[in-house]
């Protein structure tokens, strides 16, 4: 076997290979900006990004790490375009060339733009803007917590308008960051104190303003953030949010209870206006007394038509009158009873002679009598009497006792007893 020779040029190993590689790629591609389209994207547990970059005929691996995303303002999705700045360099252990993103841009559209957008979208689909959660103001607020910069003109307006308006509002005022690096944090942090006193009944807020002067889009960013929004939406007082100027429209401004156009028309929103109510109370008053004077002159001439009638001047009037009526229907009534009394009498008197003219004591007086038994029975025929009777004979002047011996019937038709029993009111009881 022979031997093997020699290289004329000591090879070199896989990694020195690499790293000659990674050099020359870092040295020449330092900083370079790449326009792809981004797949295959994996978030990892560490924080960094993997992803493709791509167009129509290539594709190169591309990493973007932890540091570099959390920066970022939006998110990067499959199929978005993409411009990135970064270095090219070459993963050892796979021996691939990648390319390191430094920063990152949205192809067509502002990353700042972008990344609001893709917020907007998000709260949206959670239902941050929903109105059915928005609670109503109330007005006027008896203590209002104002969330701006200390040094800012907006806390000072506010406190200004508030004086003018509705001075009985208390204040506290909460300073906070409102732009540049750690502003959100700052302002959710004093949505959270505000509220976390306003639940454990240290200080009870009607509302919460988070206000802010005008100024550019990345100067108001810190209330399009995410934390912002979700403090606000948490919030257990009602949010007025006064970022900007009325054309300035902020995803806290979405989120919260009520948008001011800015922190002036929030002072607006919350309280009436002192010297309006006093100027409606005064124009009240004296509609209140113009109204309490023509009451007054109708109640006088009411008073004064009562006063002339004839009751009113000649009280006593009507009690004579009354009496003499009075005294009138009495004498009507004494002569109508005298009248009737009258007209009795002689009815009376004249039903009397009537009946003393039909009364059979009338005919004792011409000789006729009335026999009766002992025990009271009229005596009309002879067959009701039987020997040993006793009679009671009335005639004129007295009665006469006397008893019965025999009877003895002279009317022939009477042996009849069928005549005897056929009207026995046709005899006459006895005779004189």
């Amino acid at each position: 076997m022979s031997a093997v020779p020699k290289p004329a040029v000591q090879p070199l190993t896989v990694s020195q290979l690499t790293a000659q590689v990674r050099g020359t790629l870092e040295a020449k591609f330092l900083s370079v900006w790449v326009a792809g389209e981004v797949s295959n994207f994996t978030r990892a547990s560490s924080g960094h990004w993997y992803f493709t970059l791509k167009d129509a005929t290539a594709q190169i691996k591309t990493v973007a790490f932890r540091g570099i995303n959390l920066r970022l303002r939006f998110d990067l999705r499959n199929g978005m375009e993409i411009i990135a700045r970064g270095r090219l360099t070459v993963y050892d252990p796979k021996g691939e060339y990648q390319f390191v993103v430094e920063e990152v841009q949205p192809k067509g559209v502002g990353g700042a733009e972008l990344a609001l957008r893709q917020l907007k979208e998000k709260l949206l689909a959670k239902g941050y803007f929903s109105p059915a959660r928005k609670r109503p103001l109330p007005r006027p607020p008896q203590r209002v917590g104002l969330i701006a910069s200390a040094t800012g003109a907006a806390v000072r307006d506010m406190i200004e308008v508030f004086a003018q308006r509705w001075p009985f509002t208390e204040l506290v005022v909460r300073p906070s960051r409102v732009q540049g690096e750690g502003a959100a944090q700052d302002v959710a942090r004093a949505l959270l104190q505000l509220n976390w006193l306003h639940r454990n009944n240290k200080l009870a807020f009607d509302a919460i303003v988070l206000g802010r002067g005008g100024g550019s889009a990345e100067d108001l960013w810190a209330f399009n953030e995410e934390v912002v929004a979700d403090a606000v939406f948490k919030s257990e007082v009602p949010v007025v949010s006064a970022v900007g100027h009325e054309t300035d429209v902020t995803v806290a401004d979405l989120v919260a209870d009520h948008r001011a156009e800015t922190p002036t028309a929030a002072v607006i929103a919350l309280t009436p206006d002192r010297r309006e109510l006093l100027a409606s109370l005064g124009e009240l008053r004296e509609r209140m007394g113009e109204s309490v004077a023509r009451r007054l002159r109708l109640a006088k001439q009411r008073l004064d038509q009562i006063a002339a009638r004839q009751a009113f001047r000649l009280p006593l009037q009507r009690v004579h009158n009354s009496g003499q009526r009075l005294d009138d229907i009495a004498e009507r009534l004494h002569r109508a009873a005298r009248h009737r009394l009258l007209e009795a009498a002689q009815e009376l008197a004249g039903r009397s002679a009537q009946l003393e003219s039909l009364s059979p004591l009338q005919v004792l007086g011409r000789g006729y009598s009335l026999t009766h038994t002992g025990d009271g029975r009229l005596v009309r025929e002879v067959d009701h009497l039987r020997p040993g009777d006793l009679l009671l004979t009335r005639v004129r002047g007295g009665t006469v006792r006397s008893l019965v011996t025999a009877t003895e019937t002279t009317d022939p038709e009477r042996t009849d007893p069928g005549a005897r029993d056929s009207d026995p009111d046709q005899t006459p009881a006895a005779g004189g």
